[in-house]
């Protein structure tokens, strides 16, 4: 019993302080969980204008979760929190109010981009190590991995007690109670239990090396998968350009997956980075700049030929961002991660903005 009583009284106690570190995400979570078990409960695709309205309300929040937890890493005083609302206010004012595809694709990319923020936010005005920022961002994917599968636990162990209700006891529970309890599980305590793993001290996050598998996963799986995709890519863009084949043969997913995969592997060999290292890091930064080249180079020979403008368009600035992070790292020795993280978000606010595309489309 009294073992009860304490989780219960700890589990009260880590609700409250989530509530008081971030009181409006969690505020925004609430909104979107009621707005949608409510739309689901009187059938959403009855459209009316009172739920369009709510809809848009909910479609808002959602924006809140990441903006406000990112503001407060950002600087904790009352003026970002102030600043984060006139943001809302400001995108619930200029969004549609019926919601339709392309909004939804600009509102996931914004929300990649405060996801990003969360890793470079902290950092901004503080001069930390890289090891330290990685410490930070494994954390912070390990708290993600954690909320998910806790997530995914929790529904469905209620969906099954659900389920043998209905079957065992003939209770009847409508189809649409399973997609409300999904709603509840994501709303209100996937975002909670997030915020809550979330630490209060960041500039104290200790640096540790890796465990044993954490060195043979670095350097003896990750690192020569990374090597050996490279001698295929660079061989076959040799192939290519002794064919003259650029127009026939696309290379591009190619070439950002192999880029990703190089700074993951960089990023990965943070807690063992030596002064003997220096020419492997030359290695994978070069080798990125080279290929931020030549899918320049690609790109601008499809361009010409009129293929696919729209995805050249993101292509490109893919490639761009690839090609100044590349020499950042290559020419600075002290380069930190936190503009590596910072440029990302930038990117992705600037495709979404679709200023770039249209002078593309006019240059056409």
């Amino acid at each position: 019993m009294n073992f009860f009583l304490d989780t219960i009284d700890g589990l009260s106690l880590r609700i409250l302080d989530t509530f008081k570190r971030f009181p409006l995400a969690s505020f925004s979570a609430f909104m979107v969980a009621l707005i949608w078990m409510m739309l689901i409960e009187i059938d959403y695709t009855q459209q009316s204008p009172m739920s369009i309205l709510a809809n848009k309300v909910a479609f808002v929040s959602t924006m809140g979760i990441f903006l406000f937890p990112a503001l407060h890493l950002l600087n904790r005083l009352i003026w970002s929190k102030l600043f984060g609302i006139a943001l809302i206010v400001a995108y619930f004012y200029f969004l549609p109010t019926v919601i339709e595809s392309r909004d939804i694709t600009r509102h996931l990319l914004l929300l990649l981009a405060l996801c990003f923020m969360f890793f470079w936010a902290p950092f901004i005005n503080t001069n930390i190590s890289n090891k330290n920022i990685w410490e930070w961002t494994q954390k912070i994917l390990l708290i993600l991995l954690a909320t998910f599968v806790l997530s995914l636990t929790l529904y469905i162990v209620v969906a099954i007690t659900l389920y043998s209700l209905n079957m065992l006891f003939e209770i009847e529970i409508e189809n649409r109670r399973y997609l409300q309890l999904a709603v509840l599980v994501m709303g209100l305590f996937s975002v909670n239990f997030f915020l809550s793993q979330m630490p209060k001290y960041i500039l104290l996050v200790q640096r540790q090396k890796y465990s044993k598998v954490g060195r043979v996963f670095t350097k003896y799986v990750l690192t020569p998968t990374m090597l050996l995709y490279m001698v295929i890519l660079f061989g076959y863009i040799v192939k290519i350009i002794l064919l003259q084949s650029w127009e026939k043969i696309t290379i591009d997913g190619m070439i950002i997956t192999f880029s990703l995969l190089a700074i993951g592997t960089y990023m990965f060999w943070t807690p063992l980075w030596v002064q003997s290292n220096n020419r492997f890091r030359k290695l994978i930064w070069g080798s990125t700049f080279i290929l931020s080249i030549v899918l320049a180079l690609s790109i601008w020979i499809r361009f010409k030929l009129g293929v696919d403008i729209a995805g050249l368009y993101l292509i490109s600035l893919f490639a761009l961002w690839l090609g100044v992070i590349s020499l950042y790292f290559l020419f600075f020795k002290n380069a930190s991660y936190k503009w590596l993280f910072f440029s990302i978000s930038l990117s992705i606010l600037i495709f979404q903005s679709g200023y770039v595309m249209n002078l593309v489309l006019s240059l056409k």
